[in-house]
């Protein structure tokens, strides 16, 4: 796992052949490459936590309740977390939850009262698997080769590798779970009714 953002910067950088950041703090202030990375991240970062139900960026939160009336049979209203990226499900000691359906940063549910389980902002490299990592270098790469270098066919290269990552990353996070003991969304996706990125 990488230890900070910037080991991911270089990381993508290598991957491209190109020069590298030096700076550990903030390489972004003094390096026209380094604000380029900077400006990017946060938009791979997003895409590939938006990808699946990851488990080491799991968050829960009791949510807030609205005075705006649901709708369409959904009669409550709840705000969503603000660094929630993938909702996975309210919990209430049941495998699934209670139907709800997202709209406008707010959720809308059955039931009076809600705590969210979700796909959290994750953005502490530390916490990162290896292979989670490895697909945000090259994610981050396939920016870089179009921004920096208008290299098409880098970027498709890139491209796969970041999705042949994050497909290697997803199947060891299912294989760390353990559904017959803790339900969840997890379950769904080992027999192929449910996969990440599909909802």
């Amino acid at each position: 796992m990488a230890g900070s953002k910037v080991e991911v910067f270089n990381l993508a950088l290598s991957l491209l052949g190109g020069h590298q950041l030096l700076s550990v703090e903030a390489p972004w202030e003094n390096s026209e490459l380094g604000r380029l990375c900077e400006a990017c991240f946060p938009q791979v970062l997003g895409e590939a936590l938006e990808a699946h139900e990851w488990s080491f960026a799991y968050g829960s939160q009791d949510l807030a309740r609205l005075d705006e009336a649901g709708r369409d049979g959904y009669e409550y209203r709840f705000k969503l977390p603000a660094d929630c990226v993938r909702p996975v499900r309210i919990v209430d000691g049941s495998a699934e939850g209670p139907n709800y359906i997202i709209e406008g940063g707010h959720l809308l549910t059955i039931v009076s009262s809600a705590r969210l389980l979700y796909v959290a902002k994750l953005d502490d490299p530390k916490r990162w698997p290896p292979s989670f990592t490895t697909a945000l270098a090259w994610g981050l790469a396939a920016v870089l080769a179009m921004a920096n270098n208008n290299d098409t066919d880098k970027q498709e290269v890139c491209l796969q590798n970041s999705k042949n990552f994050i497909e290697q990353a997803w199947a060891r996070d299912l294989q760390q779970q353990n559904p017959a003991q803790s339900p969840s969304a997890c379950s769904a996706a080992r027999h192929g009714s449910v996969h990440g990125g599909d909802q």
